[in-house]
């Protein structure tokens, strides 16, 4: 591996005796850290007492069939094409249910953390809803991703033909990261969204709102649905 990369889940403690209900993402490439890692943290949104569980899913051979989010408790009625071959990858979950991992690697030493929950305008969800019945959320990013994508940028694009193609169910950011990169993912809108790789030498954290700002469409350091532009463009929020 080219570089070491750490990556945690950070519970958010009680505080005055109250639950902290924020989530909190930050990112630091390895040549802005002190010994040289990534890293990656991100805190919950739960109840302070609320316990995670750590999970290895073995690899599969020859799966047919769909995951659906409603058969795992999820938020919606999401589906998708199972894998036929699925890597072993690890999640943190709910340690009641086994179920929304909230972070994981795969044997290809992919890692995300999803989801930091954004916003979106009202105005621009009146011409781009979020597909909150059969669109994609945090219950199942983890499970559908993790046993295919090898790179962190193969993770982004795939995660991004599912937001064009069957929508978001609701607005998130979502960090992905390999041994060489470390990107962040935001959607904009029920079927937009841009991703940017963190640079080796800067830090990036954010708080329940959408902060990537900048896109260059043909950067190789940028993705983003393939008609984002014209949609800011047209909906008088490009700059």
């Amino acid at each position: 591996m080219k570089g070491k990369i750490l990556a945690s889940i950070v519970a958010m403690s009680a505080i005055l005796g109250t639950s902290s209900l924020a989530c909190t993402t930050i990112l630091v490439g390895d040549k802005a850290s002190n010994d040289g890692s990534m890293l990656v943290a991100r805190s919950a949104d739960s109840k302070a007492i609320k316990a995670q569980v750590f999970l290895i899913h073995p690899a599969t051979k020859n799966q047919t069939g769909m995951h659906s989010s409603k058969a795992h408790d999820g938020a919606n009625d999401f589906t998708y094409p199972l894998p036929k071959d699925g890597m072993r990858y690890t999640t943190i979950a709910n340690s009641h249910t086994k179920l929304h991992g909230a972070v994981g690697y795969n044997e290809a030493g992919v890692g995300l953390s999803g989801t930091e929950t954004i916003y979106a305008k009202d105005e621009l969800l009146k011409v781009d809803p979020y597909n909150e019945e059969t669109g994609i959320t945090e219950d199942d990013i983890p499970d559908v991703l993790l046993p295919r994508i090898k790179s962190a940028k193969e993770g982004v694009k795939l995660l991004g033909e599912i937001v064009e193609t069957k929508g978001a169910g609701e607005g998130f950011g979502v960090v992905f990261v390999d041994a060489n990169e470390l990107w962040y993912f935001e959607t904009g809108t029920g079927h937009k969204w841009i991703a940017s790789k963190i640079p080796q030498d800067e830090y990036f954290v954010t708080a329940n709102q959408g902060r990537l700002h900048a896109y260059k469409e043909n950067d190789p350091n940028f993705m983003g649905a393939k008609d984002v532009i014209k949609f800011a463009i047209d909906n008088k929020t490009y700059d």
